[in-house]
């Protein structure tokens, strides 16, 4: 299985509906080699904003430039959008390369523009090609992550080798990450390397957030191994918070038990995949929890419903060993309903075919008769999708409604979205704040459904750059559906132009 590598472009944005982008879009903590604005010449400072409009006025693409900032940020003037996207763009049309870069930024995120990372790519290479490293670092992520154009890693390799030469501390981590998955360059062919920029470090940027990451489907990024685990256990707490899934700045998010295994339980009864990779691991090895090859089996069932594929690679391995079926033969004439969700659940993947569907479905029921909390999930879900069973959206919701009853937050989430995309959207904030809240508390599921809301503008005002930035942190997690829904909506606005065409 090929390893990929996914460089995100994301530019942090606040969760609620936006009239202007000040402060809550952009970082206020800027890097200080690019000040957020720094003016072309002395005498344009915040107290001579009269000069600045008059030389803006008179058509220089610096002054232009810089207006269109401050009106952006509100710094000397009210902020305002509208004037912010009109004088970035006068001094864009006068080819300035900071303007290109700083405009892309907005399209690529939907900032006062409607979202469009075809036409940021162009304004990105435009800048780029004359030497700006952070334009360049851009242009190695868009031939990275195969949604704008083809992957072609030996460009983004050397878009990546000529920032980092200008002194790009992310595109040299970029070259780190892709030496280290064995990527090998032709670099020693200078003829389509970008040119290595001289470019004034006193130019006003935006600080896009860069964000960067590997990325593999096959295999999902959080790989879940004995060794893994071991690093997970003494990292510091506010790590593992994060790798988790879980938004430790939310409120109502911490767990009562603060210990490594408290904060894991929280998150996985969230539907954090994270956590519950991490449970079925230790199960099955010992090495965190005590040793319980049904319960781990359980375990990865839950993650691989949550998008986890990782967890399917483990499952074939252990239904591969001939004991595992007398194992769970053996428990389940003990009346243990975590080994009848296991074999209900194999079945209904298609991983095992000893069980008809009846029977599998009979194992649930009988299952769900303990309160077996995923085994009555997993009827609604089989009710929902008319697998096993005929389609019966009413069956499903009571299933559902039984489940979290008993204190699910899964079947919360699973209520929720349905009950936005299915009914007649009655309390409709009542099920954005389920979802919200679930997302903050690692649930993939439930960010992936607030990340289809902002797509759609169900319960938001409709902002597709922040939809994809949702999905996006969903898709890194492993959640494959996100990740079909950001293809979608690349495919959606996708021009026809030769080079957006995505052949594999």
């Amino acid at each position: 299985m090929k390893k990929y590598l996914l460089l995100i472009l994301i530019l942090p944005v606040c969760l609620a509906a936006q009239d202007t982008t000040v402060s809550e879009a952009f970082k206020t903590n800027q890097p200080p080699k690019y000040p957020l604005v720094r003016a072309k010449y002395v005498s344009y400072t915040l107290l001579t904003s009269y000069i600045l409009v008059r030389e803006a006025n008179k058509a220089d693409p610096f002054a232009q430039h810089e207006l269109g900032l401050r009106y952006l940020l509100g710094k000397g003037f009210p902020p305002d959008t509208v004037k912010a996207i009109y004088w970035i763009h006068k001094a864009v049309d006068q080819n300035l390369p900071y303007a290109n870069y700083n405009y892309a930024i907005l399209l690529y995120n939907g900032i006062g523009v409607p979202w469009n990372p075809f036409d940021a790519f162009y304004h990105f290479k435009k800048a780029a090609d004359i030497g700006l490293p952070d334009a360049q670092f851009a242009m190695g992520v868009f031939y990275s992550d195969n949604l704008v154009v083809n992957r072609n890693l030996d460009k983004a390799y050397k878009y990546f080798e000529s920032s980092a030469d200008a002194g790009y501390e992310l595109a040299r981590k970029a070259v780190e990450q892709l030496k280290k998955m064995g990527f090998v360059s032709n670099s020693s062919d200078d003829k389509d390397k970008p040119v290595v920029g001289n470019i004034d470090s006193s130019a006003p940027l935006i600080d896009p957030g860069w964000d960067l990451d590997f990325y593999d489907f096959g295999k999902d990024s959080a790989v879940i191994n004995d060794s893994s685990i071991e690093e997970l256990i003494t990292k510091n707490k506010d790590e593992l918070i994060q790798y988790l899934g879980v938004n430790k700045d939310s409120d109502n998010i911490n767990p009562a038990d603060t210990s490594v295994t408290g904060i894991i339980e929280s998150a996985a009864k969230s539907g954090s995949p994270e956590a519950l990779l991490i449970k079925a691991r230790s199960m099955e090895k010992g090495n965190l929890y005590e040793k319980n090859l049904v319960t781990s089996a359980m375990f990865y069932l839950r993650a691989l419903r949550l998008g986890a594929n990782k967890a399917g690679e483990h499952l074939i391995k252990m239904v591969q060993n001939k004991s595992f079926y007398e194992l769970l033969k053996s428990e389940i004439d003990k009346n243990n309903p975590d080994a009848m969700y296991v074999w209900a659940g194999l079945t209904a993947l298609g991983f095992d075919y000893q069980l008809t569907n009846q029977q599998a479905f009979d194992l649930l029921l009988k299952a769900s008769k303990q309160n077996h909390i995923p085994s009555i999930i997993e009827l609604g879900l089989c009710y929902y999708s008319g697998q096993l069973v005929k389609t019966d959206k009413k069956q499903a919701f009571y299933y559902w409604q039984k489940a979290a009853g008993l204190g699910s937050a899964e079947a919360m989430v699973r209520i929720a979205f349905a009950n936005i995309v299915d009914s007649t959207r009655q309390d409709l904030l009542k099920n954005i704040r389920v979802l919200q809240t679930a997302a903050n508390q690692g649930s993939v599921l439930a960010e992936t459904a607030l990340a289809y809301c902002y797509e759609k503008g169900i319960g938001f005002k409709e902002n597709k750059g922040f939809a994809v930035k949702l999905y996006r942190q969903a898709a890194q997690r492993g959640n494959e559906a996100a990740y079909n829904s950001l293809k979608r909506i690349y495919d959606e606005i996708r021009p026809n132009d030769e080079i957006f065409r995505i052949y594999n």
